[in-house]
């Protein structure tokens, strides 16, 4: 079955799932609910159609509706009856096609028929969303058995894929989507190249989990923040979520995706960057004619917020989610400012990779002078230097653990080092003055502990 793209908000679809078409100078537009269909001839030429389309082409019969979501006439019926799906003149529209596989859906939930029928005609449960979600997925010919053995990647090495990705496991039986097919041929090639199965897995899991987070952040975001509005104008909520995703969702597009991927080449052009410069010094090196520097030892920091627990029982989870932007925009500002990376935020928290221990001090300096102008609580800060590794986007080893530790030691507006950074680092811009000796938790001999000052 062909595979067609909405112009409005990018899904592929099967043509025969689409729940609307439009036709304009002989071409058929194809969509997956019948708001994006309505913005589409509302303004075709903004989606690549000048003129205006013809929609009259968007009926079928009571036959082809029944064989498109597979169920019987007589079931099909009942759904008419019950004034779920509503013909025009014995005519059907292709939405009602996807509205009668998710009705056969939420009944194997638990919901009958009836109970939608009643919530339905109180105006509670309305249907334009649901439109999109009885979508079929297009499928390749290939079952993953066959794909396993047309491209000698185990069906097991497969399966774990998906689950490593938060997927579910497919089977051995199950025809691949067409959209999975071109990822999942990149795996014959990397295990061409010599890359074993526990280093693809790896990559992918890091993948899986950022993508994972963004698309469940996004469905929260949209929830609380966007569909709010609809609701404070009196909306039910099923009102509220149908406008949110009809006057905002569909007219964004695909904005999301593209962000993402516009980002990922962003910050992918900085690394790759980097990363070839590094092969242009090892080159350089092995042909004699330049000594790569040595690398100095890296630093770790670790920022807090002093009273964030207090001020969050206090001033609620608004005042709370407030600050914590307020945080992750200051400490990425300060960072870019200072040749440093945000490894992770922490909640009231963040935590910081420097190359240079120095940027790190004065980065934290800056911390602590920067978080009351922001209307931030007082922050405190732990740096310290030496060895680390790297995995999986994350910095491990004996210098982060310290790093943490000391930042617990620190009080409000205060920046404490490690003895490790002092030793090691000529300050500039800063001074240090020795705190004392701490026993450190998980750490067996006491450590002596700095506070930088401005200098």
């Amino acid at each position: 079955m062909a595979t067609v793209i909405d112009p409005v908000c990018g899904m592929r679809i099967e043509a025969d799932d689409a729940a609307a078409i439009a036709e304009q100078e002989g071409q058929t537009y194809y969509f997956c609910s019948e708001a994006c269909r309505d913005i589409f001839v509302s303004a075709p030429s903004a989606h690549g159609a000048p003129g205006l389309a013809d929609t009259d082409a968007d009926h079928l019969t009571e036959q082809e509706v029944a064989e498109r979501a597979r169920i019987g006439i007589e079931r099909l019926r009942e759904l008419v009856e019950l004034r779920l799906l509503v013909p025009e003149d014995g005519a059907f529209r292709r939405r009602d096609v996807m509205r009668a596989r998710v009705f056969v859906e939420l009944e194997a939930k638990g919901l009958d028929s009836p109970t939608l029928a009643s919530a339905h005609a109180s105006g509670h449960l309305t249907l334009g969303y649901l439109e999109s979600a009885g979508r079929r997925h297009p499928r390749t010919d290939r079952t993953f058995a066959q794909f396993s053995e047309n491209t000698g990647v185990p069906i097991d090495t497969l399966q774990n894929m998906y689950v490593t990705l938060g997927l579910p496991r497919p089977r051995e039986d199950e025809y691949v989507r067409e959209d999975d097919e071109p990822i999942l041929m990149a795996l014959p090639v990397l295990f061409g190249a010599g890359v074993g199965e526990g280093d693809v897995l790896r990559a992918v899991r890091i993948l899986g989990d950022s993508a994972r987070r963004v698309a469940q952040f996004q469905a929260h975001y949209f929830h609380n923040t966007v569909e709010e509005p609809f609701r404070r104008r009196g909306l039910r909520d099923n009102e509220a979520f149908e406008a949110a995703i009809n006057e905002v969702g569909l007219r964004m597009g695909h904005s999301t995706e593209e962000m993402l991927s516009w980002l990922y080449r962003r910050h992918a052009e900085i690394f790759s960057t980097e990363h070839q410069f590094e092969h242009v010094e090892t080159a350089l090196e092995e042909a004699g004619v330049r000594q790569r520097s040595p690398r100095g030892i890296e630093a770790a920091a670790f920022a807090d917020l002093s009273g964030y627990t207090r001020l969050t029982e206090e001033a609620g989870d608004d005042e709370a989610a407030r600050v914590s932007l307020s945080l992750a925009q200051l400490v990425n500002e300060v960072a870019a400012e200072h040749h440093g990376d945000v490894v992770k935020m922490l909640g009231d928290g963040v935590h910081f990779h420097f190359r240079d221990p120095g940027d790190a001090v004065r980065a934290s300096l800056e911390i602590v002078d920067t978080v009351g102008p922001r209307g931030l609580p007082p922050a405190h800060v732990g740096v310290n230097a030496g060895p680390m590794i790297y995995d999986e986007g994350d910095y491990f080893g004996r210098t982060v653990n310290i790093a943490a530790r000391i930042a617990a030691q620190a009080s409000a507006n205060r920046v404490f080092v490690g003895e490790d950074l002092v030793r090691g680092v000529e300050p500039e811009g800063f001074q240090v003055r020795e705190v004392g000796q701490f026993d450190l938790k998980g750490i067996a001999q006491p450590v002596t502990l700095y506070e930088a000052l401005r200098d």
